[in-house]
């Protein structure tokens, strides 16, 4: 009984993250819990908070969904706020004792999970139908009217569009795990990982996401260039010249014009009511409530990552999200092109897109389930470039960087 506890402590946050692919609710709950307990615990003990991208982002939702709630008068939206302290808990536990062992859990977690989905789907028109045990089991549909002969691979996540984040999560840190093996010349490994690289790709081409797809392209070609950058090149030309054919792989492409004009409708309406809630926004309760008063539309968010974040945060939360993006790219660019001890940027490098490309014609980051994974990636990156040194004089060194990168 005592090892059987020890092992539940030293492994719940993994637990949790699994039970948030085979079991959404409980495993979400169960996470959020432990976000609060954490945070409850720093708040107790008087630990010192030090500002990261990631808390200050948290930070500024955090005090702009206070504002909306009592601007708007609604008690019900204080539940945003309630939220966002959860997953500030889960956000400070990771970047304080977040451990090698646990940000390779989360990677194979995913992984895995994004096969859990797949193998859903030859049984799909048993789980679809709004029954508690498929609202349980996440396999439920959520977000569209009718469920008759319904072919998009929804998963464990509620929704194709959902999915799809957490299948491309999957594949690019499968992706990170196969430029590993490669390097080592370890094709065997390669051999099997590339089995699995299949299947989720084609898992990403059954949710029938436009957006996913157009992701998926995009995570094979950071793969390429970092693997073989000359062939890569090549590649991103061949494309360019054959863009028709690969408009004709991209599922649902007959309604590619329609789909457009909706979004573009969304976008517009959307910004319009931004304008009407400009400095703490609507938060995401108030936002399907307004969309309806004013345009008479059942509109659940944005359809897009930054103007979600303005639209349900405001100008706070809006531009707090994109200094933290302007943040994360000089990351990013900085450790590709210093010679710093960078094991886990491959990682990094191909999930960390995953958000802002879906983000484009989508706003993922509305299902707690996507969120709290994105959220978690998001606590080990900031955990992993503190401990790296950021300096300026790496300005000067430009004829170095062309030649690491196209060489």
């Amino acid at each position: 009984m005592k090892t059987a506890l020890l092992f539940l402590k030293k492994y719940l946050l993994e637990m949790c993250i699994f039970l948030s692919f085979i079991l959404p609710p409980i495993g979400v709950f169960l996470l959020l819990v432990i976000g609060s307990y954490h945070l409850h615990q720093a708040w107790k003990n008087g630990a010192g908070l030090s500002l990261t991208p990631g808390l200050f982002l948290l930070g500024c939702m955090f005090v702009s969904s206070i504002g909306s709630s009592m601007v708007m008068d609604d008690q019900s939206y204080f539940l945003v706020p309630a939220l966002i302290l959860s997953y500030m808990g889960i956000y400070m536990k990771i970047t304080r004792n977040g451990v090698q062992k646990t940000f390779l859990a989360f990677k194979w977690i995913t992984i895995y999970g994004g096969v859990y989905f797949y193998s859903l789907y030859p049984f799909q028109e048993l789980l679809i139908s709004p029954t508690f045990q498929n609202y349980i089991s996440g396999t439920a549909l959520i977000g569209t009217g009718s469920i008759q002969g319904y072919k998009r691979l929804i998963g464990a996540a509620y929704n194709p569009n959902f999915s799809v984040a957490l299948l491309l999560l999957g594949l690019s840190f499968l992706l990170s795990e196969c430029l590993k093996n490669l390097r080592k010349a370890d094709y065997l490994k390669t051999s099997i990982q590339a089995v699995i690289t299949c299947i989720l790709a084609h898992a990403i081409i059954l949710t029938g996401s436009r957006a996913g797809f157009s992701a998926m392209l995009v995570i094979f070609l950071l793969f390429l260039f970092r693997w073989n950058k000359p062939v890569t090149f090549i590649l991103i030309l061949a494309m360019g010249m054959n863009m028709r054919l690969i408009l004709d792989w991209m599922p649902r492409n007959e309604h590619l014009l329609q789909s457009a004009e909706t979004r573009k409708e969304i976008w517009k309406n959307s910004f319009s009511l931004w304008q009407e809630h400009s400095l703490f926004g609507m938060t995401p309760m108030g936002f399907k409530e307004e969309y309806f008063h004013y345009f008479n539309e059942q509109i659940p968010h944005a359809h897009n990552l930054l103007l979600g974040m303005f639209t349900e945060y405001g100008a706070l939360g809006g531009i707090a999200c994109l200094i933290v993006l302007l943040i994360n790219m000089y990351k990013v660019i900085y450790l590709y092109f210093t010679k710093q001890n960078n094991k886990y940027l491959d990682s990094f490098l191909l999930s960390l897109p995953v958000m802002l490309l879906t983000g484009v014609f989508d706003y993922v980051l509305f299902s707690p389930q996507v969120a709290l994974m994105t959220i978690i990636l998001m606590a080990y990156w900031d955990k992993y470039t503190a401990r790296l040194s950021f300096r300026s004089t790496w300005i000067l060194s430009i004829p170095k960087w062309s030649y690491r990168f196209f060489f």
